[in-house]
C-alpha cells in the first residue's frame, strides 16, 4: 500500500509545480483570478517536430489541474503570429496546409491529477515545404456554463514539413525624419522607420539594425541596446523605428535599416553584417545655424555701417572746424 502512496503524493507535487511554472511562463488571458490547472508542451510521440509530405503522425498534450474541485477544459487549435514588440503571440487562426486534431475538444480533468489528450497530425501530399507555425490553446469552462471567451493559457506546437527550405528577409519599406532643435547650439533627433517582412518558408530570429551615413564617412549609430530583436514567422512582417538622438544636421544623410539575423530555422548564425540592407535618404539642412550666422552678419554688417557713418561724421566735422578758422584772416602781403 506504501509503494502506491508515494507515487501519488510525488504526482500532486509536480502538478502543483507545475501549474506554478506554468503561471510564470505562459501567457494567461486577463481574469480576476488565475486558473489553477495549466496547459503543457505538445509533443508528437517519437518527439519530432518534421514530417513529410502526406504522412500523419500522433502526438498528445497534457492538462494538469491542482484545483480541488474537478476543471473542464476547451481546447482549441490556433497559431503563432509576430506580435507588434517582436515577440510571438497567440492566433485563433491556425496556419493553413495541415491539420492539427485534438482527439476531443473538451476534457474534465479530476481534482490534483492530470489528463493526456491524443492529437493527429496529417500533411498532405501538396503541402509546401516550411514552417507551419502552431499552437495549442486551453479555456476553463465555467460551472455555470457561460462560453469562455479566448483562452486561458496557449502553448506553441510548431511543425515542419521537410523539403527545399527558403529563408528570405526582405525590407519593403524605410522612412527617415529630422527634427531639428530650435537652439543652433544643441543637436537634433533622427528618426528611422522600417518594415521588415519574412518572404521566406522559416522562422528567422534576428535585430534589426538602423543608421545613417552623411558627408566624408560620418556615420551615426544608435546605442545597441535599442535595436529590436524580431522573431519572424513565414509571411509575417515587422515595423517598427528607432531614435537616433544627438543629430548635428548635416544637409544630406543615407538612413540605412538592415536585418542580422541570429538564428535562421532553428539553427543559431553568426552574421557580422546584416544579411539584407536598404537605404532612403534623408535631407537634414541646419536652418537654426543658418539663421545664427545671418542675425551673426547682419549684426556686424550693422555695426561697420555703424562705425563708417561715425567716422564720416567726425570727417566732416573736422571740416567744417578747419574752414571756420581760417575764414577772418587778411591775405598774405606781396
Amino acid at each position: 500500500m506504501r509503494s502506491r502512496l508515494v507515487p501519488l503524493r510525488w504526482r500532486v507535487l509536480l502538478a502543483v509545480a507545475s501549474v506554478l511554472g506554468g503561471l510564470a511562463a505562459c501567457p494567461v488571458q486577463a481574469r480576476a483570478e488565475a486558473p489553477c490547472w495549466a496547459l503543457q508542451d505538445p509533443a508528437l510521440a517519437d518527439g519530432r517536430r518534421e514530417l513529410a509530405p502526406g504522412e500523419q503522425a500522433n502526438g498528445s498534450i497534457e492538462i494538469v489541474n491542482a484545483c480541488a474541485r474537478p476543471v473542464t477544459v476547451r481546447l482549441h487549435v490556433g497559431g503563432l503570429v509576430t506580435s507588434g514588440d517582436g515577440t510571438l503571440a497567440w492566433s485563433p487562426s491556425p496556419p493553413a496546409g495541415v491539420t492539427l486534431t485534438p482527439a476531443v475538444p473538451e476534457v474534465t480533468v479530476a481534482p490534483v491529477a492530470s489528463q493526456w489528450v491524443p492529437l493527429t497530425v496529417s500533411v498532405p501530399a501538396d503541402a509546401t515545404p516550411g514552417d507551419y507555425p502552431f499552437a495549442l490553446g486551453a479555456a476553463g469552462i465555467r460551472p455555470d456554463g457561460v462560453p469562455p471567451s479566448g483562452v486561458d493559457w496557449w502553448r506553441p506546437a510548431p511543425l515542419r514539413v521537410s523539403g527545399p527550405l527558403l529563408a528570405a528577409i526582405d525590407i519593403t519599406a524605410v522612412t527617415a525624419t529630422y527634427r531639428e532643435s530650435l537652439n543652433p547650439f544643441r543637436p537634433g533627433t533622427a528618426r528611422v522607420g522600417f518594415t521588415v517582412v519574412n518572404t521566406g518558408t522559416v522562422t528567422v530570429t534576428g535585430r534589426v539594425v538602423a543608421g545613417l551615413t552623411g558627408l566624408y564617412s560620418r556615420r551615426v549609430l544608435p546605442d545597441p541596446a535599442v535595436l529590436p530583436t524580431v522573431v519572424l514567422l513565414p509571411g509575417a512582417s515587422y515595423t517598427g523605428a528607432i531614435e537616433l538622438p544627438a543629430v548635428w544636421p548635416g544637409v544630406r544623410f543615407d538612413a540605412q535599416a538592415g536585418f542580422l539575423p541570429t538564428n535562421v530555422g532553428g539553427t543559431p548564425v553568426t552574421f557580422t553584417e546584416p544579411g539584407v540592407v536598404r537605404a532612403e535618404t534623408l535631407w537634414a539642412p541646419p536652418f537654426a545655424q543658418l539663421v545664427l550666422a545671418v542675425l551673426i552678419g547682419t549684426a556686424w554688417f550693422v555695426a561697420a555701417l555703424s562705425r563708417r557713418n561715425r567716422h564720416l561724421r567726425r570727417a566732416r566735422g573736422a571740416g567744417v572746424t578747419g574752414t571756420t578758422g581760417t575764414a577772418g584772416a587778411s591775405p598774405p602781403t606781396t
